[in-house]
């Protein structure tokens, strides 16, 4: 029963060590997200896809926006 007893308190206490850890700084608990039940939820901003094409010298696909040079003399791209 003693050992039941201790490792409850070991476990106890490593418990409220990472509370005490984790807790929020500066004394002022962690602002929340006002919810607002007229509003929709916000999209997230819409990224624009990419096509890849494959570098005909040494066949690395690249962004078609921002192909560098590969290095290679024959390489169609502009150095960076």
């Amino acid at each position: 029963m003693l050992k039941f007893l201790l490792l409850s308190l070991i476990i106890t206490g490593v418990w409220y060590g990472f509370r005490y850890v984790n807790r929020p700084r500066g004394g002022q608990p962690a602002p929340r997200p006002e919810a607002r039940p007229d509003s929709q939820p916000q999209a997230p901003a819409q990224m624009r896809a990419e096509d890849m094409t494959a570098c005909p010298v040494c066949g690395t696909y690249v962004a078609e926006s921002t192909a560098r040079s590969c290095g290679r003399g024959d390489c169609p791209y502009p150095a960076a």
